[in-house]
């Protein structure tokens, strides 16, 4: 009886924090920006790294506090949904699980003053034991409670050959619309492998939240288990991002409209954007809505570029809000989640839906997402203001987990990025 009262216990803790694990990436101080995590010199790829040969992520952001804070952090493994699991620290992490960050500088020529701080995982005091999703916690003073943000990554130990492709979908609906991908997962050197306890998890771009998950093989040849289900991994395709260049604060790129400097914060105006659904498709070199940190005046980018106040604009047609969709300004730029940080708001005397956000120096790409009011999980719709089309270039990352049989945890066997247009 006190088994089953304790499990309820548990169950009930987890359902509590479900919201905040589905969504690991998140900034909880708001003096917190431009938090970056990825695998060193790779600024455009995902946090993944192997677990036995030795690459290592880079993590950065910066602090608008302006003084030095005494900031830690620790890491969390966590099941393929980023749910804990009841396992010790000692259980999945070599080394010490709270370790101090050391390695800051100090902004010395922006309007806007910041620490930024920066350091790198593995490294001596810590690195992982075993393979899954991890959380990166950073907190202040030693007080674990005290956080100011996490954000998730991977570690995979590749015991599993994958093969992957982007298709044109049967359904010829949306044939010329979305993009389907088929995977193929060869298992032969996962030790005591059922095929029941794989799963596949598909991500477009870097998009988590639309990420789609599968665990029935279409069918099985030997040791090779094929996913090809027409209607499970699909994905609309949309259309190359929009992009913003602001690597310069005092020049007006292309896309934007106004710069004033004369306040101490700079305030940039973008150029106005539409509904991009009925132009034709061109194709052209994207970012798949990440940015990049980076400047024209040969600076510092980490600790000397600039922030500024960004204000987008988006009109609708007939400056008609959307009465049952909401409208978010979607990409790295606002951590890849539909949120209220996210949301666009209509101006009714402009007609036109507007978002401030503030900015580091660099070059963006970013899009227009609808999600419906009273269904806000269904996945993104790019009809009305992108438009989809099939020869979109797009990334696709592949990760496929295991749960050995009597273990808690969801082995991360292997991972694969493949390209839309490369794969033709």
């Amino acid at each position: 009886m006190k088994y089953k009262w304790w499990m309820l216990f548990v169950s009930l803790v987890f359902v509590g924090q479900l919201p905040a694990q589905q969504n690991p990436d998140r900034i909880f101080d708001s003096a917190i920006h431009t938090v970056q995590i990825h695998p060193i010199g790779q600024p455009l790829a995902l946090p993944i790294i192997s677990l036995n040969y030795g690459n290592s992520l880079e993590i950065k952001f910066d602090d608008f506090n302006a003084s030095y804070q005494d900031y830690y952090y620790t890491v969390e493994l966590v099941d393929s949904n980023w749910m804990p699991i009841q396992l010790n620290d000692f259980d999945y992490v070599k080394g010490f699980n709270q370790n101090k960050i050391v390695k800051y500088f100090v902004s010395n020529i922006a309007s806007q003053k910041y620490f930024h701080y920066q350091f790198t995982f593995p490294n001596a005091n810590a690195s992982p034991k075993l393979s899954g999703n991890y959380l990166l916690k950073v907190y202040k003073d030693g007080d674990k409670s005290n956080i100011v943000f996490s954000r998730r990554f991977f570690v995979v130990d590749n015991l599993a050959n994958i093969n992957a492709a982007v298709m044109e979908p049967f359904d010829g609906d949306i044939s010329k619309t979305h993009q389907r991908i088929k995977v193929s997962v060869d298992t032969k050197n996962i030790p005591n492998f059922q095929n029941d306890q794989l799963t596949v998890k598909v991500v477009q771009n870097y998009r988590y939240n639309d990420a789609k998950t599968t665990a029935t093989p279409s069918f099985m040849r030997n040791t090779t288990l094929e996913f090809n289900n027409e209607g499970e991994l699909v994905f609309p395709a949309g259309k190359e991002t929009r992009w913003l260049d602001i690597q310069n604060l005092l020049l007006r790129s292309d896309r934007v409209e106004a710069i004033n400097n004369k306040e101490r914060i700079t305030n940039i105006i973008v150029r106005p954007d539409g509904t991009r659904a009925n132009l034709l498709y061109s194709i052209f070199k994207d970012l798949n809505g990440g940015f990049l940190i980076m400047n024209t005046e040969s600076l510092q980018s980490e600790f000397q570029n600039d922030y500024a106040k960004v204000l987008f604009t988006y009109v609708p047609k007939n400056n008609i809000p959307y009465l049952d969709q909401k409208l978010y300004l979607s990409g790295a730029l606002t951590n890849n989640v539909l949120d209220q940080k996210a949301e666009m708001q209509f101006d009714v005397k402009r007609g036109a839906y507007q978002k401030t956000l503030l900015l580091k120096q660099g070059y963006y790409s970013y899009e227009y997402i609808l999600r419906d009011r009273n269904a806000p999980n269904d996945i993104d719709d790019y009809t009305e203001t992108e438009g989809n089309h099939f020869e979109t270039e797009n990334n696709y990352t592949i990760l496929v987990y295991y749960h050995a049989p009597g273990t808690r945890n969801d082995q991360l066997v292997g991972f694969v990025t493949i390209n839309s247009v490369q794969n033709w």
